[in-house]
């Protein structure tokens, strides 16, 4: 297989500016920089901004001005935020710790769509967000608290390095971070990557909540070995929480049913698309 010079780029680390040269003369490769995009996601050695994050934001903007929102009832925002909005953030929660200014962006665009039909239409919200992410049985509408959800994404990386899962990254973090210790007992220095202070800082909260690393091990094993998944485990952990409700049934039970509609927003879309 022969590499396309014009469409690869090489990024260097000290490398002295003639040995550089010589590199990029022998491969034809131009110089790369940081950061720069791979498979949709901003990728560098340093911290990212908060503005690295904007194509994600903007992603979830032009989403919703591709549908028609002040002609869906509320019921059909509601299912096309849990079943597209939310997925288009869930690959980026995966990977990236997220800034707090981030979330807020994020939360923000989905109470407005869901309150609205729009991105940037403010109007005053029916009740608070953290209520509204509740589980139908707690009186919400069973969406993802952003960032209870990236916290069990965290959680699951954690649990991948304790039990050394065989994966390139898994085996890089146990050579360059650990070494001669083990997660549990491992620091974060300032040098670090905003991921792995992320990780370690959770590790911690775990530790803290469970009373010693032996019964935050225990606890995570359970997610490992049980019915549910781990991941559904980490969330409830990490989610806001209340007192469940009798009315449950009575009130929300038609509100998430509107899977219909997605295909009605499909078929408009090719439609539409098609006309053109």
């Amino acid at each position: 297989m022969d590499i396309n010079p014009s469409k690869s780029l090489i990024f260097f680390r000290v490398v002295s500016p003639s040995h550089k040269l010589s590199i990029l003369h022998t491969t034809g490769f131009h110089e790369g920089c940081f950061p720069f995009t791979y498979l949709g996601v901003p990728l560098s050695p340093y911290r990212l901004l908060a503005s690295h994050f904007s194509p994600l934001l903007h992603s979830l903007e032009l989403s919703i001005q591709g549908w028609i929102g002040k002609h869906l009832i509320f019921a059909g925002r509601l299912e096309l935020l849990r079943s597209v909005l939310y997925g288009k953030v869930q690959f980026w929660l995966n990977i990236f710790s997220l800034p707090e200014i981030v979330i807020r962006q994020i939360t923000s665009i989905y109470k407005n769509f869901l309150w609205t039909g729009g991105v940037r239409k403010s109007t005053s919200a029916l009740i608070a967000w953290k209520y509204v992410c509740l589980p139908k049985a707690e009186g919400g509408l069973r969406l993802f608290d952003i960032k209870a959800r990236n916290m069990s994404f965290l959680a699951k990386q954690l649990w991948n390095i304790h039990l050394k899962s065989d994966s390139v990254w898994i085996r890089w973090v146990h050579h360059f971070y650990l070494r001669n210790e083990i997660i549990w007992t491992a620091s974060a220095h300032h040098s670090s990557s905003p991921l792995w202070k992320s990780i370690i800082f959770l590790r911690d909260y775990t530790i803290q909540h469970y009373g010693s690393q032996y019964g935050s091990i225990a606890l995570m094993s359970g997610w490992n070995s049980g019915m549910d998944k781990f991941m559904s485990h980490a969330y409830n952990l990490f989610r806001p929480s209340d007192s469940p409700v009798s009315w449950e049934r009575v009130v929300l039970g038609k509100v998430v049913s509107a899977k219909a509609l997605l295909h009605f927003v499909a078929d408009s879309s090719k439609e539409a698309s098609n006309s053109r």
